[in-house]
């Protein structure tokens, strides 16, 4: 072999390195994203698990179809698949990237990368269709099995594929296996009450595991319950129990406002378990925080998180009302009634606690 044949296919496999810095949606059974390229290795093992029930396939083909079919996410990255209808161009996006990125090779693994992505594209073969199939099938597997963010719609699981893993019994097994445990996801049983006094030491522990790996958190959040407790204000402290475990937490504190308003909580922390994460639990403790609330007369609620997530429970940034030293975004306001206060707003001293 010629050495510039060498170099250029040397030159192209430290281009194809980039796959394992792309990170997709999902993410992975200890809560870190998932890469595409450990994507493709996933769905190369699941092909070759399964390919003696489909024995009319070119398992060598099918094999490098699945190592090959996201290649050109390693030039603009991945597109989610939930958002894929945002994104038209993608096909042929891809195709450039591909065609930039196998450009220094030779003719012989230029033309065969090229030519089997086509064939996934396209989707008439017999292996293009399975790897299509079980590419969905990985996703799926892998969303059930991560540890998702509070926010992960499992829902989409159900519809996601479905043209593809319809068309053979093995993979319409697998399918449904698969959409069982997505709707376990969606439809865990969770039962929500008060704290109890026997309660105070799992909320503690919980409370400290939950914030454990988030990068924006003081990890102090476990001492703030406490603290809020141990000064009478914690006027409303809700737990999740799934299978008589107790998985999460919200709590809920009286706030000062600058004019004088009574009323207004602030909602947080609020915690769950990093194993019950991504799967509803914290939808459920905020939608019953709030709804105990307002059996308290409270006139509102405030609080510092998210906008995307906290959005979908009516909270609002209103520069009526502000947090010192916080964007003003991230602050975030839900009125009980029409009246909304004018002025900064003060936590409990509770909030400083560090023991």
């Amino acid at each position: 072999m010629e050495l510039d044949v060498i170099q250029n296919r040397l030159a192209f496999l430290k281009e194809a390195e980039k796959l394992k810095n792309v990170m997709r949606f999902s993410h992975t059974s200890n809560g870190r994203q998932e890469s595409t390229a450990e994507h493709s290795w996933r769905l190369c093992v699941m092909a070759m698990i399964f390919a003696d029930q489909f024995e009319q396939i070119d398992l060598e083909k099918t094999l490098k179809m699945c190592l090959i079919h996201d290649l050109a996410e390693a030039i603009h990255g991945d597109i989610p698949a939930i958002m894929k209808d945002q994104f038209p161009a993608k096909h042929e996006q891809e195709k450039q990237d591909l065609d930039q990125l196998t450009e220094c090779l030779d003719e012989h693994p230029k033309n065969l990368i090229r030519s089997l992505w086509q064939e996934y594209e396209d989707a008439e073969t017999p292996e293009a269709r399975l790897v299509k199939a079980l590419d969905k099938l990985e996703t799926i597997l892998q969303h059930n099995q991560g540890i998702n963010p509070a926010h992960f719609d499992y829902a989409f699981n159900l519809g996601y594929g479905k043209k593809y893993t319809q068309s053979n019994p093995v993979l319409k097994h697998i399918r449904a296996i698969l959409d069982q445990e997505t709707q376990e996801k969606i439809k865990m049983n969770i039962q929500i009450r008060d704290e109890k006094l026997a309660d105070i030491p799992s909320i503690f522990n919980l409370t400290q595991q939950a914030f454990a790996g988030l990068e924006h958190s003081s990890h102090t959040e476990q001492f703030i319950v406490n603290a809020l407790r141990n000064s009478g204000q914690l006027s409303l402290s809700l737990v999740a129990l799934s299978n008589n475990r107790l998985i999460g937490h919200i709590a809920f504190s009286p706030v000062q406002i600058s004019d004088g308003s009574k009323g207004w909580y602030g909602l947080g922390p609020v915690s769950v378990l990093p194993e019950y994460q991504g799967q509803g639990v914290g939808t459920q403790l905020i939608h019953a925080g709030l709804e105990a609330l307002k059996d308290l007369d409270a006139l509102g609620c405030v609080l510092l998180g998210d906008p995307a997530y906290y959005g979908k429970f009516g909270f609002k940034a209103n520069t009526s009302v502000v947090l010192s030293g916080v964007p003003a975004e991230y602050f975030q306001i839900l009125p009980f009634t029409a009246r909304i206060p004018k002025g900064e707003v003060f936590y409990a001293d509770a909030f400083n606690a560090t023991a």
